[in-house]
């Protein structure tokens, strides 16, 4: 699926009234190609061989089915046939909206989605923060994961040395040192494998904030900036799925 643009790409911002739309609730892979799939499914059957049972089933789930719901949306924009995919629609017909585009053939394909009166913005899926900003976000959810594993093994080894009456505290503390760097140093590998399976939707991210002409676009977390400014009539949804900037 073509789904990346970068400032050079011949994307355009397009204005005009929603007519003719038409949204349809699918279940489409937004982040593996069919080359990630079958490089998956050769993995878990070498993995089987080896005999690592766990590795290959969770393998050849994410090659069987890692699909999600989004909305793909077909309309016309003063005379221009659109199609996206955003993760949830809240546009009616009449709109008037601006649209990063790009032109695949006989139609645009719309990349993100901006009502002018209220302001409210749908993008393609995953698309909601540019590098600083998913940076940042990566690294406060490694440290919320590391910190209560780090705090419980601490409690837990340091019950243990004090009720068995194990008074070698300099090595239990050298443990503590080895054994957190050791944790710290796997989750981290994790956390940056996961947030580097995120960097194409990050790109895109910025590519089109920048088709909207916003500034700073690095910087820009839709999810923070939409829910610093949420009330208490919006919707749940609003800030997850969709934003407002």
């Amino acid at each position: 699926m073509k789904n990346e643009i970068t400032a050079a790409s011949p994307t355009q911002l397009l204005r005009g009234r929603i007519t003719n739309l038409r949204k349809a609730r699918r279940n489409q892979d937004f982040f593996f190609t069919e080359t990630d799939r079958n490089k998956m499914g050769a993995t878990a059957i070498a993995a089987g061989l080896a005999g690592l049972g766990g590795i290959a089933v969770g393998l050849s789930g994410m090659a069987m089915d890692t699909t999600e719901e989004a909305d793909l949306l077909e309309f016309d924009l003063e005379g221009k046939p659109v199609k996206a995919w955003v993760w949830e629609s809240v546009f009616n017909e009449n709109d008037e909206v601006q649209v990063v585009a790009e032109q695949w053939g006989d139609h645009w394909q719309g990349y993100g989605i901006r009502r002018i009166d209220d302001k409210i913005v749908a993008l393609h899926p995953h698309c909601c923060r540019g590098r600083y900003a998913h940076y940042k976000v990566s690294l406060r959810i490694w440290l919320k994961v590391c910190l209560p594993l780090l705090l419980f093994m601490y409690v837990l080894t340091g019950g243990i040395a004090f009720f068995e009456s194990l008074h070698n505290w300099m090595g239990i503390f050298q443990m503590w040192v080895l054994g957190g760097a050791g944790l710290l140093a796997i989750l981290g590998v994790i956390g940056f494998r996961m947030s580097r399976k995120f960097m194409g939707f990050v790109s895109l991210a910025e590519g089109i904030f920048q088709g909207f002409g916003w500034s700073d676009v690095k910087n820009i977390d839709l999810p923070a900036i939409t829910k610093k400014n949420k009330t208490s009539s919006d919707p749940g949804v609003l800030g997850v799925l969709y934003f407002r900037y």
